[in-house]
C-alpha cells in the first residue's frame, strides 16, 4: 500500500447497469505487423482509481507499474499481436463516481479492470460484474472483497487472513507468548486483521491478553498507548494493522511514553511517510508486505533499476512492483486464452498460476483469491529491510 518514493526502499479496501462488453477490446484485428510490432485495435486495461485522497498512496504507485509494464509488452510485440493500453481514470474515492467511471471505461472497450484500493471497490465490482468484465481488488488485501463485488472479482495479492498467519508464526518463532491486539471496526481491513492474527497467535499456543479500538485519522492515539501502558504484566508484544498516517503517531507516542515491546503490524506502513516518526520511534517495527525490499530481493532491485532507466525516477513505492504483476499476470491469461474477450479472460484467470517479481500467485478456484505468502519487513532505525521469506502459514484463519 503508498505514497513517496524511498530511493532505495521499496520500499512497500451500487451500481449495476447492464452494458455492453462490447468488443471494441476484445478479439478485433490481432497480429503482429512484419517488424514484430504489435498492431490493430488496442487491448484496454482499465483502472478507475482513487489519485486524489489518502487512498492516492498505493493506486498511484499502482498505476505507475501498471503502466510500465504495459509499456514494456507493448515494446515486444503486445499480447496476441496487438498493443495494450491503460485507461487510468480519478474517481476522487467517490462511489457513486466510481461506479459512473467504470461504466465509462467497459463502454470504451475495457476487457479487464484493475480495481481501487478505495472506498469505490464495491461499486467497480458491482458494475464490472454486471457487465461480465474481469476485475481484481487491485492493492484490496480483505478476503471478503471478491464475495462482495460479485462472480468477475479475482484477488490477485495476499488476503489478510495469511499476512495475518504469517505474523502469528513470526511472532511465535520469536517467542512471544502474549500479545496486545489494537483495532478499528471501521473497515474491514483494521476490523477483521486483528481477528486473524487472534485466531493464529493463539491455534500456535500464544495468548491475546488485552485488546483495545482505534479511531482512523484520529490524529491522537494518547489514549491508546495510556491503556497499553496500564496492562500488567505487559504483553511481550504489540499487533495493530494501523496504516499511515497514523500508525506513525501511535508509533512515536508508544515510545515517547516509555514502551518498548515489539510492535507488529502489516502492509499499510510500506512507505516513506512512516520515516516521519523518526528512526527512535520505528526501529524494529516488523510489518507483513506483498513484496520484499529492493535491498533484499535481487528483483525488486532490478525493477527499480529498469524503471529508473525508463522514467528518469524511482516509481512512487513499492506497490509499482504489485501493479506491474498484475498487468503481466493478465497478459500472460490472455495469451494463454488465446483471447481478449473478457469471458476468456474470466475463466482463465481461475487457473493462473503466474510467478512475478512479487511472487508466486496460484488461484483457488473456490475462493478466487491468491495463494499467496507475504514477506516480512524490519526496520532498522529507518531503513527497511527484508527478513527471510517466510513459508506459507501452516494455519490460516477461515474467512
Amino acid at each position: 500500500m503508498l505514497r513517496r518514493s524511498v530511493a532505495l526502499v521499496f520500499v512497500l479496501c451500487l451500481v449495476g447497469a447492464a452494458c455492453s462488453t462490447s468488443d471494441e477490446g476484445g478479439d478485433n484485428g490481432g497480429g503482429a505487423s512484419a517488424s514484430g510490432e504489435a498492431s490493430g485495435d488496442p487491448i484496454v486495461i482499465g483502472f478507475p482509481a482513487d489519485l486524489t485522497t489518502d487512498w492516492a498512496y498505493y493506486d498511484s504507485p499502482m498505476q505507475e507499474g501498471a503502466q510500465f509494464a504495459v509499456d514494456q509488452i507493448n515494446e515486444t510485440g503486445g499480447v496476441l499481436g496487438r498493443p495494450l493500453e491503460l485507461q487510468t481514470v480519478d474517481m476522487r474515492n467517490d462511489v457513486a463516481e466510481a461506479a459512473k467511471v467504470t461504466q465509462q471505461l467497459i463502454d470504451d472497450g475495457a476487457v479487464y479492470l484493475i480495481g481501487t484500493v478505495g472506498d469505490g471497490i464495491l461499486a467497480e465490482g458491482s458494475v464490472a460484474c454486471a457487465a461480465g468484465t474481469p476485475i481484481s481488488t487491485g492493492l484490496g488485501t480483505a478476503p471478503t472483497l471478491v464475495g462482495d463485488m460479485g462472480a468477475c472479482a479475482y484477488q490477485l495479492v495476499m488476503s489478510d487472513n495469511i499476512q495475518a498467519a504469517v505474523l502469528a508464526e513470526y511472532a511465535l518463532a520469536e517467542g512471544y507468548e502474549t500479545a496486545y491486539v489494537i483495532g478499528s471496526n471501521e473497515i474491514p481491513y483494521t476490523k477483521d486483521l486483528p481477528v486473524f492474527f487472534s485466531d493464529a497467535f493463539e491455534n500456535g499456543g500464544g495468548t491475546v491478553v488485552g485488546t483495545d479500538q482505534y479511531k482512523i485519522g484520529a490524529g491522537d492515539y494518547s489514549a491508546v498507548v495510556t491503556k497499553l501502558a496500564n496492562v500488567d504484566p505487559a504483553p511481550d508484544a504489540v499487533f495493530t494493522p494501523m496504516f499511515l498516517p497514523d500508525s506513525a503517531v501511535f508509533l512515536r507516542q508508544l515510545r515517547q511514553a516509555g514502551l518498548t515491546m515489539p510492535v507488529l503490524s502489516t502492509d499499510g506502513n510500506a512507505d516513506a511517510a512512516l520515516l516521519d516518526a523518526g528512526a527512535k520511534a520505528i526501529d524494529g517495527l516488523t510489518f507483513s508486505n506483498s513484496v520484499c525490499t529492493a535491498e533484499g530481493d535481487p528483483e525488486v532491485q532490478a525493477f527499480y533499476d529498469d524503471y529508473n532507466t525508463a522514467n528518469g525516477s524511482d516509481p512512487s513505492s513499492y506497490v509499482a512492483v504489485i501493479g506491474y504483476d498484475e498487468v503481466n499476470l493478465v497478459a500472460d491469461a490472455i495469451e494463454t486464452a488465446g483471447s481478449a474477450e473478457p469471458a476468456a479472460i474470466i475463466e482463465q484467470l481461475a487457473q493462473t498460476d503466474f510467478t512475478g517479481i512479487s511472487g508466486q500467485v496460484v488461484m483457488d478456484q473456490e475462493t478466487r483469491r491468491a495463494n499467496k505468502p507475504a514477506a516480512l519487513i524490519q526496520m532498522d532505525g529507518t531503513e527497511f529491510t527484508c527478513l527471510e521469506q517466510p513459508d506459507f502459514p501452516n494455519y490460516v484463519p477461515p474467512v
